[in-house]
C-alpha cells in the first residue's frame, strides 16, 4: 500500500506537558515537568564528552574545534600541535597553518596528564604536571585561541606558526605579531581566496620573527604568575598589506564564546539512552549523536556546507590532503545531514546548504540550458563545483557516475519544504519559490509520453548504480512528492497552468516495476535491468527519503529485506529504512554494525567504507553521524506519513529520555523503558491539527493540557487528534498511569569519566607510548618521520600502518627507532631521503624487507653489513643490517633502487656505541 505524505503547507507546533497533582507509585518517575523534559544540560551534553586519559600523539588521534567557519584539529605532537583550515579557500581548501607550542610538551609527558573535548563549552581543556591548556575557536570571532597556566616564569618559550612543502606564503613579522598568508586563484573561475593566519600573545617580551619561508616565530616569557595567552587570528584573504591585515585579525572583542555553545545546547533536543543489559552500546550511540550535533554547529555557519564527499576538511590534521573533490559537493552526501539537524532541533545550521544552492540557482539555469537538451527550468547536479558548474544534469555526453542523476534538485526542493514545515521560515520557502518551480519544470520537460499512457523518464541515472536507465524509483518517488507541493505553491502564486500540469502528471506516472530477488517479489531499481556501478540501494529511496510507503507495505518489507547492498558504506540510510519499516532488532543491529565498520577514528569521525585502518586514512568523514542521528530519531518519533508515531522501532534493551523535532515546530518527549513510553510530551510550535498514534495500543488514553485540563478525552482509539496552540504544552497519557502517577525526576547528567569502548571501537584517547625523547638522535627529514618511537614489542613500526614488534635482538630493546613509510615502499628517490643528525658516535641499524633481496633492495645498502639476526614483525620478518657512524649528520636513501619495485619500508634503529 502506498501512503502519500501531506503537501499543504501546514505548520506544525512543539509540544509540553504540565505536572499533574496526586500520588506518585513507588520507583515510577518522569522528566516530563512543567511542559518540558527537564535535564541538567550540562551534565547532560557532557556525558558524551570525549576522555583522553592520555595526549593525542598521532595526527589521526586530532580533536575538533570550530565556529562554523574556521576550524582546527588540536593533538599534542612536538607538545602541541593545532591545524587551522577555513571552510572557503577554494578551490583546494588548504590549510591556513599549523601551530606549534613546543613548551607544554612537559604538560603531555606528565603522569598525571588528563584532557577531555568539553563539548557544552566548545573546548579542549587539559592538565598534567601543574600546568593547564584550553584551546578554543571562538564561536563568535574567526580566532583560535590557547590559554596556558602553571608555566615556569622564567622559561623562555616559542609558538610557531608554519606550512610545508609546495606552499608559497607571504610571511610577516612586527609588533608582536607573526603571519602568514596566502592567496589561491582558480583558472576556472576567476575566483581569488585565501587566508592570513597570524600570531600573537598576551605574555612578557613577545618578540616576532620570520625563521624561513614556511615558518613564523613569536618569542616570550609567560606572565609573573604563570600564564600566556596565544591567539591565531584566521580570516579570509584576498591580498593587500599583510601587516595591517595581521594587526586586525588578533584584535579581540568582548568574547561570547561560551554564551554561544550554553544557547545552542538549550536549543537542541535531548537524547539520553541507557543499556539495559549493560553493555553499555546505548551511551555509546548516544555519544555519538551529541558528537554529531556538536560538529553540526562547529561546522556549518558559513556560506558554502562544510563537508564535501562527506569529508570535513575544517577539522583536518593532515596538512593539505584530503580524499575527493575539496572544490565540490555531492549532494547525496548532505542529504543525511539535513535530516538530522532537522530532527534534532538545529535546522537553523542547514542554513548554508540552503544558501549553496539557492545563490548558484541562475548559474545552474545556465547549466541546464547548456547541457540538458530539450531541458526547461533547473536541474541540480549531483556533483557541483563551489563555482556552479558540475559533472550532473549532462546527456550531452555519454552517461557516467553521476551525469545524469536527477534526483538531486527534487530533494533540494523536498528539504527547502520539510525546512518551512520544521521551522515556519516563510522567507526561505519564498525565495526558493523560483528554484521550485524550475525544478519541476525541467522534470515535466524530460518526461516522455509512452504508448502505454504514462510518462516516463528515460536515458537517466538510478544514483550511481544504473546509468542509462528509465523510470527510476528515486524518480519516480521524487514526482510523486514534489509535483503536488510545487502545484500547490504554484497556484498560491497565480500560476495555474503550471498547478494544473503538474497535479496532471502526478496521474501519469508509471507504476513501480517488480522483480523476483532471493524468492520475494520487491521493488526494481528502474524500470530496466542496466548493470550496477556502485553500492546504493535505488529501490529504498521511496521509503527514506520519499516516505510514499510505510511499515504496512509488504512489498517494501520484502523490498528491504532482499536489498543488494546492506550498509556497505557510510552513506546507507539502512537504520532509518529500518525504523519506518519498524524493526527495532535491525536499528540498533545496524547501528551497531555501521560502528564497528566505520568508526576507526577515536575523536568520533568515520571512514567511507569498512576494512580501513586510521592510520592509513588522511580524511574524517561525517555522513556516518547523520545516519545514526537520524536513525535514532526515527526510530524514537515519526511524523513522515502525517501521523506522530512515538517509539515506533526503539530498540527494547535501551531506555530512552528525549525529545525530536517534527514538522510545525512541535517537539515531542517521552521516555521509553523497557520499549514502553511513560507519558508523552507536546511543546507546540504552531496552531495545528496533530494526529496522534496511541503508543499503548488498546489502552485507554487521554490528552491533557498544562493547566490539567482534558483536551482530547479518554479513547481507545488507536490515532487521537489534537488541535494545538502555538507555544501551549500538552501531555498524552494512560488513563491507568497519568502524569500525576510518575515521581519528577530532571534527566541528570555527570561527565564522561573515562574512554568509552564498543567492540574494538573507541571514543576518546587512550593512554599510550609518548614519542621518544632522544639525546642521541633526531630525525631531520623527512618531517613525517620526526617522532622517535621507544623500540620494544608491540611499538608500530610504520607511521602509516598498525603493523607492530613481535620481538627483537636484545641490544636494541629500549633504543630509538625510526618509523618507515610504508606509502614511500616504492621510492627510489631523493638519496638523502632520511637525515638523521646525530650527537655522539652510534650503531645504526637498518631493517629491510627479505622480499626485496635481489629485486629492488638499494645500492646504499651495501655501506652497511647484514647481521644474523632479524625483527619479528606483524607484517614481515625482517633482516637487520648495521654501521657503526660517527657524530654528526647521517643521511639513508630510499626504500628501492628499482622504479616500480618495492615491499615493505625499511625501519631504523640507533643504538648509542
Amino acid at each position: 500500500m502506498i501512503a502519500l505524505r501531506l503537501t499543504l503547507p501546514l505548520l506544525m507546533t512543539l509540544f509540553a506537558l504540565p505536572p499533574a497533582a496526586g500520588a506518585s507509585a513507588p520507583g515510577m518517575t518522569t522528566a516530563w515537568h512543567d511542559g518540558a523534559l527537564r535535564a541538567d544540560t550540562a551534565g547532560l551534553v557532557s556525558r558524551s564528552d570525549l576522555v583522553q586519559e592520555g595526549p593525542a600523539w598521532r595526527t589521526y588521534q586530532a580533536m575538533p574545534l570550530g565556529n562554523g567557519v574556521l576550524g582546527a584539529a588540536v593533538w599534542a605532537e612536538k607538545g602541541y600541535s593545532a591545524q587551522l583550515n577555513r571552510v572557503d579557500t577554494f578551490p583546494d581548501l588548504k590549510s591556513a597553518g599549523r601551530l606549534v607550542v613546543p613548551g607544554l610538551d612537559p604538560l603531555m609527558r606528565s603522569s598525571d596528564y588528563k584532557g577531555r573535548l568539553a563539548l557544552y563549552d566548545g573546548q579542549l581543556v587539559q592538565s598534567g604536571g601543574g600546568m593547564t591548556a584550553r584551546s578554543y575557536v571562538r564561536a563568535d570571532a574567526d580566532q583560535f585561541v590557547l590559554e596556558v597556566t602553571g608555566a615556569d616564569p622564567a622559561k623562555l618559550q616559542t609558538a610557531d606558526l608554519k606550512l610545508w612543502a609546495g606552499r608559497t606564503p607571504a610571511v610577516s613579522a612586527a609588533g608582536g605579531v607573526a603571519a602568514l598568508a596566502e592567496t589561491f586563484h582558480d583558472a576556472a573561475s576567476g575566483s581569488i581566496t585565501g587566508a592570513v593566519a597570524a600570531l600573537t600573545a598576551q605574555a612578557q617580551g613577545v618578540t616576532a620573527s620570520v625563521v624561513d619561508p614556511l615558518t613564523v616565530r613569536l618569542t616570550f616569557r609567560p606572565r609573573a604568575d604563570g600564564s600566556f595567552r596565544i591567539v591565531v587570528g584566521v580570516p579570509s584573504y584576498r591580498g593587500g598589506e599583510l601587516r595591517t591585515a595581521a594587526r586586525r585579525a588578533v584584535v579581540e572583542t568582548p568574547s561570547h564564546h561560551l554564551q554561544w555553545w550554553h544557547s545552542f545546547w538549550a536549543k537542541a533536543d535531548p537524547m539520553r539512552i541507557t543499556s539495559t543489559d549493560g553493555s553499555g552500546s546505548g551511551e555509546y550511540v548516544e555519544n555519538l549523536r551529541t558528537f554529531q550535533l556538536y560538529t553540526m554547529a562547529a561546522s556549518m555557519r558559513g556560506d558554502v556546507p562544510s563537508t564535501h564527499g562527506a569529508v570535513v576538511r575544517m577539522f583536518s590534521s593532515s596538512e593539505d590532503q584530503a580524499d575527493w573533490a575539496q572544490d565540490s559537493y555531492w549532494h547525496f552526501n548532505l542529504r543525511m545531514l539535513v535530516s538530522a539537524n532537522l530532527g534534532a532541533g538545529i535546522g537553523d545550521l542547514n542554513a548554508p546548504y540552503f544558501k549553496f544552492y539557492l545563490d548558484r540557482a541562475e548559474l545552474m539555469r545556465e547549466w541546464t540550458r547548456t547541457h540538458w537538451i530539450g531541458g526547461e527550468g533547473l536541474c541540480v547536479p549531483e556533483f557541483m563545483r563551489y563555482d556552479g558548474t558540475g559533472d550532473g544534469c549532462d546527456n550531452t555526453q555519454e552517461p557516467s557516475w553521476t551525469r545524469r542523476i536527477l534526483t538531486s534538485g527534487p530533494e533540494l526542493v523536498n528539504n527547502i519544504w520539510e525546512q518551512y514545515r520544521y521551522t515556519g521560515d516563510k522567507a526561505l520557502l519564498n525565495r526558493s519559490y523560483p528554484l521550485m518551480r524550475d525544478v519541476a519544470r525541467f522534470y515535466l520537460s524530460a518526461l516522455t509520453p509512452g504508448a502505454d499512457g504514462y510518462l516516463h523518464l528515460e536515458h537517466v541515472n538510478a544514483l550511481e548504480v544504473q546509468w542509462d536507465t528509465s523510470d527510476p524509483v528515486p524518480d519516480l518517488a521524487a514526482m510523486q512528492v514534489i509535483f503536488p507541493i510545487v502545484a500547490d505553491l504554484a497556484s498560491s502564486h497565480g500560476d495555474a497552468a503550471l498547478a494544473s500540469q503538474l497535479r496532471a502528471a502526478v496521474g501519469k506516472l508509471p507504476p513501480y516495476r517488480t522483480v523476483q530477488r532471493g524468492g520475494e517479489e520487491v521493488l526494481a531499481w528502474s524500470g530496466t535491468d542496466e548493470e550496477a556501478h556502485n553500492t546504493q540501494n535505488p529501490e529504498m529511496e521511496a521509503l527514506w527519503p520519499w516516505g510514499v510507503f510505510d511499515k504496512s507495505s509488504a512489498l517494501m518489507q520484502a523490498t528491504f529485506r532482499q536489498r543488494v547492498y546492506p550498509q556497505d558504506k557510510d552513506w546507507g540510510m539502512d537504520t532509518t529504512w529500518a525504523a519506518r519499516l519498524g524493526q527495532s532488532d535491525e536499528v540498533k543491529r545496524l547501528l551497531l554494525k555501521g560502528i564497528a565498520d566505520f568508526q576507526i577514528y577515536p575523536n568520533g569521525f568515520t571512514v567511507h567504507r569498512t576494512g580501513q585502518e586510521a592510520v592509513r586514512n588522511h580524511s574524517f568523514y561525517n555522513e556516518w553521524g547523520g545516519v545514526v542521528t537520524t536513525g535514532l530519531q526515527e526510530a524514537l518519533v515519526q511524523s513522515y506519513d502525517g501521523v506522530v508515531h512515538v517509539a515506533p522501532a526503539w530498540p527494547r534493551d535501551w531506555d530512552v529520555s528525549g525529545s525530536v523535532q517534527i514538522e510545525g515546530g512541535h517537539r515531542i518527549s517521552t521516555e521509553v523503558h523497557d520499549g514502553v513510553p511513560n507519558v508523552v510530551g507536546i511543546q507546540a510550535g504552531s496552531r495545528d491539527t496533530l494526529k496522534l498514534s496511541n503508543p499503548w495500543p488498546g489502552q485507554s488514553v487521554r490528552v491533557v493540557d498544562s493547566h490539567g485540563h482534558v483536551v482530547v478525552a479518554p479513547t481507545t482509539a488507536d490515532v487521537l487528534t489534537l488541535t494545538t496552540n502555538s507555544g501551549a504544552s500538552y501531555t498524552m497519557e494512560r488513563v491507568a498511569a497519568p502524569l500525576s502517577s510518575f515521581a519528577f525526576a530532571p534527566l541528570p547528567g555527570q561527565p564522561a569519566g573515562a574512554v568509552k569502548t564498543l567492540g574494538n571501537r573507541v571514543l576518546g584517547i587512550q593512554r599510550s607510548e609518548p614519542p621518544l625523547e632522544s639525546d642521541l638522535v633526531t630525525v631531520e627529514a623527512p618531517e613525517k618521520l620526526n617522532n622517535l618511537v621507544k623500540a620494544q614489542t608491540g611499538a608500530s613500526t610504520y607511521v602509516d600502518r598498525s603493523y607492530t614488534i613481535t620481538d627483537l635482538p636484545a641490544q636494541l630493546n629500549g633504543q630509538a627507532l625510526v618509523q618507515g613509510a610504508n606509502d614511500d615502499s616504492k621510492a627510489t628517490t631523493p638519496p638523502d631521503y632520511l637525515t638523521l643528525n646525530l650527537t655522539r658516535p652510534a650503531t645504526v641499524y637498518v631493517a629491510f624487507d627479505p622480499r626485496g633481496e635481489n629485486v629492488w633492495w638499494p645500492d646504499w645498502l651495501s655501506t652497511f653489513t647484514r647481521t644474523t639476526e632479524t625483527i619479528g614483525t606483524t607484517d614481515q620478518r625482517l633482516i637487520l643490517f648495521k654501521r657503526d657512524v660517527p657524530a654528526g649528520k647521517l643521511a639513508l636513501g630510499p626504500n628501492s633502487g628499482v622504479e616500480d619495485k618495492g615491499n615493505s619500508t625499511y625501519v631504523t634503529f640507533v643504538v648509542p656505541r
